[in-house]
């Protein structure tokens, strides 16, 4: 049984591992609060570990799911655990494949991999990296497998990173502040806080799936519920006056140069 050991078991880090849990792997966790790794799935499910070397030791990956400031440390401190045999993913933004690999000493292969909150119900989006020439296509296809029991993964290359962390690393934040504010608005007209979180909540998931199914562009799909003359595109023209669209872009924008002033080490 493959060992797949996580080390920071935070949001992301035991998000990834709660998503393991129903499949065949033994899962290793690693963290400052032993009670995080102990509340990941069922009592026993995922074994708490001492020590970040001590996990690396026992894991065939070691996924490291630590602050961008704290991999260098991290990488220094299991070091002498790492061969050939194993393959280490980071999950840290802006932390590149070249400091990984540096990090490691090139004794085992190293992957970036960028996930989003939504992992933590099983519906992350991945982005994997597998531009580490060391890294051969058994394992690659091994990884890419794994995550994908958790959600959509797809396969980018390293330049691409910043775009896709700063869309949709980010995006679920982005759609949360715009479901805030749909809540607010089911307040203001009367619905109970929880009503509508709930119909919102189950709105937002419905119209994904239509537009991943459907196959349609957003902008064909939005015409559909646009009845002439109707209320829904009253609505529309007032944010388009208000430039939400542009808003929207422009938010993704300021992420992704945040992205690059951290990759920067500002």
């Amino acid at each position: 049984m493959k060992k797949i050991g996580c080390i920071g078991c935070g949001n992301m880090g035991g998000g990834v591992l709660k998503g393991l849990v129903p499949h065949d792997f033994e899962l290793l966790g690693h963290d400052h609060t032993r009670a995080k790794v102990e509340g990941i799935g069922p009592e026993g499910r995922v074994t708490f570990v001492e020590t970040p070397l001590e996990l690396a030791q026992r894991s065939d990956i070691v996924i490291l799911a630590v602050k961008p400031y704290q991999m260098e440390a991290m990488l220094e401190e299991i070091r002498p655990a790492l061969d050939e045999s194993k393959v280490v993913v980071s999950l840290a933004a802006a932390f590149s494949q070249e400091k990984l690999r540096l990090g490691v000493e090139n004794r085992c292969p190293v992957v970036r991999c960028m996930p989003n909150l939504p992992v933590v119900v099983g519906k992350g989006v991945f982005a994997l990296c597998f531009d580490d020439p060391s890294l051969d296509k058994a394992a690659a296809d091994e990884l890419l497998t794994m995550f994908r029991l958790m959600g959509i993964a797809v396969v980018l290359p390293e330049a691409q990173f910043p775009a896709f962390s700063s869309l949709v690393g980010c995006g679920p934040a982005f759609v949360l502040l715009f479901m805030e504010g749909l809540l607010n608005a089911g307040i203001t007209m009367g619905l109970k806080a929880g009503v509508s979180r709930e119909l919102i909540a189950a709105m937002v998931e419905g119209t994904a799936r239509l537009a991943l199914e459907s196959g349609e562009s957003f902008a064909d799909l939005r015409v559909k519920v646009c009845s002439p003359s109707g209320t829904t595109i009253r609505g529309v023209n007032h944010m388009e006056r208000c430039a939400v669209p542009g808003h929207v872009t422009d938010a993704v924008l300021e992420a992704l140069k945040r992205d690059q002033e951290m990759a920067a080490g500002k």
